[in-house]
């Protein structure tokens, strides 16, 4: 099947380069148009600021339909389970809207 949406994963916050990677080869896999936004070596992380976020993001460029939603998240939650510890793979991914801070919909391992 082939979908012309491009889809970022975001992966600037440099919160798991292996999570993020096996994302991008999972979606590729369906032959998805995606890219692998890497983390910025000058960027600096400011641990006095309490933000809670999942470092990884994925960005489409337009409102998925259904199919295209259910592919993401199957591939992202096939690799939350492969993550290495609990805390790992308890954690949510969100899919923003472009490069906006809207969310569509927020991705974890349970149903």
């Amino acid at each position: 099947m082939l979908w012309v949406m491009r889809i970022v994963v975001d992966n600037s916050a440099g919160a798991d380069a292996a999570f993020a990677r096996e994302i991008v080869d999972g979606l590729r896999a369906l032959d998805l148009e995606v890219e692998l936004r890497a983390p910025n070596p000058a960027a600096l992380f400011d641990t006095a600021v309490h933000v809670v976020a999942s470092g990884i993001g994925i960005r489409v460029s337009e409102r998925p339909d259904r199919v295209v939603l259910d592919a993401i998240e199957r591939v992202v939650r096939t690799a939350l389970e492969h993550r290495g510890s609990l805390r790992r793979r308890t954690r949510t991914v969100p899919v923003y809207l472009g490069d906006s801070v809207r969310v569509l919909q927020w991705i974890d391992v349970f149903d």
